[in-house]
């Protein structure tokens, strides 16, 4: 600490202090007054004349304090479960404990210390925090952030201990060259390659057709055992489906399966290779997947009404499409069909339901009742044709599976007055996809057809593709529309006698038919959720260890968000039969809700969730996912000395063993980088801008004129 006095001018300070003594000797010279007092008397004229004068010349007194700040250095250390691997008799974990401890005053002692922790981010952590089970390891993020970190912490370097391994990110080495700070590198881990056989990874598509050859390929990986025999095994959740024996001939292989799925849905299957004597880990010898199968055909139930020429139009239009199956029921009296009984539990698995001219006024109040039932129950889109036969008092009670209301029960009939008109949204519509370049032309070249008119309006959630033409005149009467809700899609034609655009000679027309039929069922059986409440595993095969999350969105009959739920989810594995329970917390998004467990057991796992509001139900929600025991962190098994060299050279920092340590501290106490630093703090204190300043002046004029005053001197 040092104190230093400066004026803006010393040759006028030294005037007005001459000026000021002058002025006080020669105000007393002649006064008849003691020594003393008269001395006291010009001390304090002079003094208050002078601090007076030198305000003019900026006085001020400056205190300077130099501090030394100590450097401030982070260390980095890699919480992967790679860190787990032994290399000869110590694991990489156990090497990083023992010497941290071992060198734990020798940090203290190099500067402040701020301890992390990453695998695929960066976290502040103790040392005795780490767990090193962390299911991915982003070099490059940890470099990132410890650079945005280094103006606030005020880091003077970085330390990163690790085996080098990254499976995240970009290359790291890239994140170093940018980094504003050295970043000193110690490598745990043996570099020498592993004697080892790895799966490294399985190529499948995710989606695909039950009883169509699918390939797999597995790529497999070895080092050390050329030569050798390996058994590879392809298997569901029931059975192997397939084995291959695979002689190791090169570093990297790949091994072909073909699987044909059995059952429609999704799918777990697992390939696992054969252990060998002598290898390294076997942690990585297996790898599970998940493939979605669906049906090769999609199943249509048609339910007709007595025989009209529709009911041909349509099973002809059909016919045409490879990717369609149909099953037909047409009525033969009230209860009856042509084709055989009908039962609905044998078409649970239907993809659509088409009905034409059904339900009519013949057919039995029982059959109706049956059908709706069935409708409620199975959630299957539908489409509807209207025929001559159509009842509106019947179609009042099947108003759920349409997409307009009926108005009325009585109909005025337009019989071959009726014209299509297309819509803007039919231009739009991925129904009329395929007939972009003939669409308007085919409507222009149809057939008038008929309409009965039972004032069909429509629904909030409809779109209308056709309205009704009469001869030129357009009109905003409905002929075709389409509704999409929560419950289901439905799609309805009250055009009637349509089958007359089949038997067109235009073949333009003929295929506006067709693929009205066709896109119609392909737009209502294409799988899109339709549910208000659904759960989601954030994905369906988790690593152990790593933390299993669910998100789940909630919606009312509206499509308006819900978010006062209480949602409570269950997990149970498959295999143990045990059951794991939390609850859904509301996130800041409406609708919105996130669920989670720290950690589940490997193994196949179902989910149960449901959502109530009181004690009312919203919903439930099921599925499933997996927990599997390997993980990316063990299919490189040594340490990559290459990368961990490269992130100190790039940043300015250096490289070492981990075993190098005492040699680390020592170079990282040398570095310029990491010296104490030495800041001055400068305080000045300005005597014209200070309020003491001017209350000794006015003190001083005060003692002067009561001395004064108290000796009768004017």
């Amino acid at each position: 600490m040092g104190f230093s006095f400066s004026v803006t001018n010393f040759w006028l300070f030294l005037l007005f202090a001459a000026l000021a003594l002058a002025l006080a000797i020669f105000t007393y010279r002649s006064s008849n007054l003691s020594s003393s007092l008269k001395i006291a008397l010009t001390a304090l004229r002079a003094l208050s004349v002078f601090l007076t004068l030198s305000l003019f010349i900026e006085p001020a007194f400056t205190r300077t304090d130099t501090r030394s700040e100590r450097p401030t250095l982070a260390v980095i250390i890699d919480n992967s479960e790679s860190m787990t691997i032994q290399d000869g008799a110590v694991k990489r974990d156990s090497a990083v404990k023992i010497i941290l401890g071992q060198y734990a005053d020798e940090l203290r002692a190099i500067g402040n210390i701020k301890f992390y922790r990453f695998g695929a981010a960066l976290k502040a952590s103790l040392p005795e925090s780490l767990t090193f089970a962390e299911k991915q390891t982003n070099l490059s993020q940890a470099i990132e952030e410890i650079s945005r970190l280094k103006s606030i912490e005020k880091f003077s370097a970085a330390l990163i201990i690790s085996d080098g391994q990254f499976n995240a990110g970009e290359t790291p080495t890239y994140a170093a060259e940018r980094a504003p700070l050295p970043i000193y590198t110690a490598l745990v881990g043996d570099t020498a390659i592993k004697r080892d056989i790895a799966l490294r990874r399985v190529i499948a598509p995710e989606m695909t057709i039950v009883g169509a050859k699918t390939p797999i390929s597995a790529v497999i990986t070895q080092e050390g055992f050329h030569g050798a025999t390996v058994v590879a095994t392809l298997r569901s959740d029931k059975e192997v489906l397939e084995r291959k024996t695979l002689t190791l001939t090169s570093p990297e292989q790949t091994l072909a399966f073909e699987l044909v799925p059995k059952q429609v849905g999704e799918t777990k299957f697992q390939i696992a290779l054969s252990t060998l004597a002598g290898e390294f880990s076997t942690r990585n010898n297996a790898q599970s997947f998940f493939i979605k199968v669906q049906k090769q055909k999609k199943k249509v139930i048609v339910i007709a009404g007595l025989p009209d020429p529709e009911i041909s139009a349509v099973r002809n239009a059909l016919a045409t499409s490879n990717s369609i199956e149909t099953v037909f029921f047409t009525q033969r009296s009230s209860s009856d069909f042509i084709e055989g009984a009908l039962n609905l539990e044998q078409h649970k698995d239907a993809d659509a339901l088409v009905l034409i001219g059904f339900p009519n006024t013949l057919v039995s109040e029982g059959l109706v009742a049956r059908l709706k039932t069935f409708l409620e129950s199975t959630k299957l889109p539908v489409l509807s044709l209207m025929t001559f036969q159509s009842s509106a008092l019947r179609l009042k009670a099947f108003e759920p599976f349409l997409a307009v209301r009926i108005g009325r029960t009585t109909g005025e009939l337009l019989d071959n007055l009726a014209t299509i008109k297309l819509t803007a949204q039919a231009m739009q519509s991925s129904i009329f996809r395929p007939l972009a370049a003939t669409l308007e032309n085919s409507v222009r070249l149809a057939p008038p057809i008929s309409y009965l008119d039972f004032d069909f309006q429509l629904k909030p959630n409809a779109t209308p593709l056709w309205t009704l033409g009469i001869q030129t005149r357009a009109t905003d009467k409905i002929l075709l529309a389409i509704a999409k809700s929560t419950e289901r899609k439905t799609a309805t034609i009250t055009a009637i006698q349509l089958w007359k655009l089949w038997l067109s000679p235009e073949s333009d027309v003929r295929e506006l038919y067709r693929q009205t039929m066709l896109g119609t069922i392909e737009w209502l059986a294409a799988n899109e959720d339709l549910r208000r409440f659904r759960v989601e595993p954030a994905s369906k095969l988790f690593d152990e260890a790593e933390r299993i999350l669910f998100s789940a969105t909630l919606q009312d009959e509206a499509l308006q968000p819900i978010s006062s739920a209480a949602i409570m989810l269950n997990v149970k594995n498959k295999a143990t039969q045990e059951t794991y329970s939390t609850v859904f917390e509301p996130s800041s998004e409406a609708g919105l809700y996130n669920a989670g467990f720290d950690r589940l057991p490997a193994g196949d796992y179902t989910f149960f969730a449901e959502a109530r509001e009181g004690e009312r139900s919203l919903g439930t929600a099921t599925g499933s996912f997996s927990v599997a025991q390997t993980g990316v962190e063990f299919r490189t098994l040594h340490a990559d000395a290459a990368t961990m060299r490269s992130i100190a050279a790039q940043s300015g920092g250096k490289f070492y063993m981990i075993n190098d340590f005492a040699a680390l501290l020592a170079d990282l106490k040398r570095d310029a980088a990491f010296q104490p630093l030495e800041t001055q703090i400068v305080q000045s204190f300005e005597l014209a801008n200070l309020a003491p300043t001017l209350i000794l002046i006015i003190l001083l004029l005060s003692t002067e004129w009561l001395i004064r005053k108290l000796h009768a001197l004017p």
